[in-house]
């Protein structure tokens, strides 16, 4: 996923980097800034705004990345045996070795090929789990924007 979503991000860093005006710029080396203390105490805080709304974007996108997964990766988590707990083998849910999917695969998954009657139960309780991760994660992207914007803006 990072492969799919880091020309996002990095397209996005440089947008942002690029909106603030040159100006700001000016102003800062007019001050006697360096052209590094420029980029460090006003470019990036200005831009910071951008960044975490372009890291918000990206981070979405991972979350719901489902067709990407299911052709290529997404469909070879094997069945998981919880009477065996060797950390090696690749049935085990202590290995670290084991595949995974996303949330949304497992929803697709769930909904396709469920054989089981509470196959819609299963398929809206990590719906619901998928829309929480979600929420917490731009909310918490939200914090810790305002955070860093206070503490470098000092406004």
């Amino acid at each position: 996923m990072t492969v799919f979503n880091l020309p996002l991000m990095t397209r996005n860093v440089e947008e942002s980097l690029r909106s603030v005006h040159f100006t700001q710029r000016e102003a800062g080396l007019s001050l006697g800034l360096s052209r590094w203390e420029t980029v460090l105490y006003v470019v990036v805080p200005e831009s910071l705004p951008e960044m975490i709304t372009g890291v918000i974007l990206s981070s979405g996108r991972i979350f719901g990345e489902a067709a990407a997964l299911i052709y290529t990766a997404g469909q070879s988590a094997p069945a998981l045996n919880w009477s065996n707990w060797n950390p090696l083998s690749i049935s085990s849910p202590s290995s670290i070795f084991r595949q995974a999917e996303t949330l949304a695969v497992h929803i697709w998954k769930v909904n396709s090929e469920a054989i089981t009657p509470d196959g819609d139960i299963v398929s809206a309780g990590a719906s619901a789990v998928l829309i929480l991760v979600v929420l917490f994660f731009n909310f918490g992207a939200r914090f810790v924007g305002k955070r860093l914007h206070k503490k470098l803006t000092s406004a």
